[in-house]
Formats: structure tokens, C-alpha cells, sequence
């Protein structure tokens, strides 16, 4: 803590099932307050997010990816200026997406030419693999802009506030509890490279404006609830199938089950068409329409009027006694001729 020229720790595979450090008085030294990118992946850290991590006004990169972290994400990380990458990916984090997350300013706007800092590090950052390590940049800035929440308990609906992190690469929200409709503000996202939002509860369309992301090389929204089209003329068609499936009303390509015509016409038979393929006789009930409400019209009355229906047999009456002697009195005239 007390290192001043400290911009990197990684701690990665440590301090196995130890409790998240919680100490305010961490970050009251020189040296974690000119830390850009801490690491603790996979230590199975368990407790809540510690409120240290919001003094860290220099952090760019924040791993805390592999843990058992509990509670919601606090909101103040969106207060931190420089914060770009933040992959807090399998841990027990509940709660849901925090609009304020949305509003990181690194995420938002270009950093100004004043903002800029030499962020060439010195050492190299390498994973230890057993035959092909991989290297790391090692510029912080080479680092994709991402926010990863990936195998989590998050819940509620992805707030339409997303659309504000024009600057974002990569988001990964899969195997969490969304639920609701994909936000259309997605699509201001034009920076956006890959989205995953597999394994939750989302449901209706998949919303057309995606087709402006031209940057866009994977999206996954398999086992949702989602249905309808997927959008044509995009890239999305190139994508393989898999990232699709497990949405049973979905439907068009990259799938295998097309989408049935939906359009309605009436065609010059009197008859209303649909799917192209079931015919209903138009003219046939608007005649049945009509005797119905034609019939009830008058027999409906008489039944509920006792004073019409007095008026009404009286004239039937009448009129049947008129005939009679108007036809007497012909046939008598017929005899004489």
C-alpha cells in the first residue's frame, strides 16, 4: 500500500476462500491511489464489494472475475473517472443493473487531450500458460472497453440508460435473471464488437435497429424467450445458429424454421387471405351478420316491448283481414264476369 509507484497488481488464484479485505483505510497511502489496474481473479473472495475500490480515482482495469461476491454492484462505480474494463464474471452478485454503471465517463465521452496519460507499463503482463502463454498489451488503453457480469444472479431489466456508453466494446450480461424486453437503446452502442445476453428471461423482439451496429461479430441471445423475426439484411445472418437457439418462437435465418407471412389482403373473390395458405368466406359472414342483427332487431323489440308487440299483432291482424276481403271480393267479381 505504501508503494507510490504501484499501477498494476494482480493477485490471481490467491488468498483461496478469504474474506473480501473491507478496511477503509486501505487506499488512505499514496500507493493504491495511483492503482490502474488491480486484479483478483478467481480467489473465491467472499463478502460484499469493498467501499475502498471507490477511492481508486486512478483505476482504468477492474478484475474481480471467479469470486463468491455477494450483494449488488454498488453504485459508485460509476463515479470512478477512469474506469473502463470491469469484469466482475461469476460470483453470487444479486440485485439489478445499476443506472449509474452507465454513466462511467471513460464509457461515454472521448478523454480529452488533457486526460491523456502515459499508460505504457513497464512490466509485462503475461498468463502463465503451460506451452503458449498469452501476453497482454502493454498499453492499458489497448484493453477492449468491456463490462462482463456473465454467470450471476442479476435480475430486473436492462436499463435503456445502456445506450449512454457509446464507447463500449464488449458486454456480456449472460447467464443472469434479466428479464423484459431488449432495450432499442442498444443500438447507440456503435462501438460494439460482442453481446451476450444468453441464458436469461428476455423476451419479445429482438430489436431491428441492431442492424446499425456494423461493428458487431457476436451476439448470442440463445435460451430466452424472445420470438419473431430475427432482423434481415444485417450481419446477424452470418452468425452462426447456435447463438439463436432456445428461443422457440424465433424464427428466420441463421435458423432453420422461416418466418410464415403475416400479411393480410383481401383478394377479388370476397374472401380474406392469410398466411397465403387459409381462406375466409368474407361475403358468407357478412350475410349471417346481417340476418342476425336483422332478425334480433325485430324480434329482440317485441320481446321486450309488451306495448310493440300489442301494436305489432294488432297490425298483423289487421292487415290479414284486409287481405281476406280484398280477396273475397275478387274472386266474386271473377265469378260474375
Amino acid at each position: 500500500m505504501r508503494c507510490k509507484s504501484l499501477r498494476t497488481l494482480i493477485l490471481s488464484y490467491s488468498f483461496k476462500g478469504e474474506e473480501m479485505p473491507a478496511d477503509s483505510g486501505m487506499v488512505d497511502f499514496d500507493g493504491f491511489q495511483n492503482l490502474r489496474y488491480l486484479t483478483l481473479y478467481h480467489c473465491e473472495l467472499t463478502g460484499q464489494m469493498p467501499l475502498w475500490l471507490s477511492k481508486l480515482k486512478n483505476l482504468e482495469i477492474l478484475s474481480l472475475k471467479g469470486n463468491r461476491i455477494t450483494g449488488p454492484i454498488p453504485s459508485y462505480l460509476g463515479t470512478l473517472p477512469n474506469l473502463f474494463c470491469i469484469s466482475l464474471a461469476d460470483n453470487l452478485i444479486s440485485g439489478e443493473f445499476p443506472k449509474e454503471l452507465c454513466r462511467l465517463p471513460r464509457l461515454v465521452h472521448e478523454p480529452t487531450a488533457a486526460q491523456v496519460v502515459d499508460d505504457y507499463l513497464e512490466l509485462p503482463i503475461f498468463t502463465a500458460a503451460a506451452q503458449n502463454p498469452i501476453f497482454y498489451p502493454r498499453r492499458l488503453s489497448n484493453f477492449a472497453p468491456a463490462i462482463d457480469l456473465s454467470l450471476n444472479h442479476i435480475n430486473g431489466r436492462i436499463p435503456s440508460e445502456i445506450g449512454k456508453m457509446r464507447l463500449l466494446h464488449i458486454l456480456d450480461l449472460s447467464i443472469n435473471n434479466f428479464s423484459g424486453n431488449i432495450p432499442n437503446e442498444i443500438s447507440n452502442l456503435k462501438n460494439l464488437e460482442n453481446l451476450s445476453l444468453s441464458m436469461n428471461h428476455l423476451s419479445g423482439q429482438i430489436p431491428s435497429s441492431l442492424a446499425s451496429l456494423s461493428f458487431l461479430k457476436s451476439f448470442n441471445v440463445s435460451y430466452n424467450d424472445l420470438e419473431g423475426p430475427i432482423p434481415t439484411g444485417t450481419q446477424l445472418q452470418t452468425l452462426n445458429a447456435s447463438e439463436f437457439k432456445g428461443n422457440s418462437k424465433l424464427c428466420g435465418s441463421p435458423l432453420p424454421n422461416e418466418c410464415l407471412n403475416k400479411s393480410i389482403n383481401v383478394d377479388n373473390k370476397n374472401h380474406l387471405v392469410l398466411d397465403n395458405e387459409h381462406q375466409i368466406p368474407w361475403f358468407y359472414i357478412f350475410f349471417e351478420l346481417g340476418f342476425i342483427v336483422g332478425f334480433w332487431g325485430v324480434c329482440g323489440s317485441l320481446i321486450i316491448k309488451k306495448t310493440w308487440r300489442y301494436t305489432y299483432f294488432q297490425f298483423v291482424d289487421n292487415l290479414q283481414d284486409r287481405l281476406y276481403v280484398m280477396m273475397t271480393v275478387h274472386m266474386r267479381r271473377r265469378l260474375r264476369g
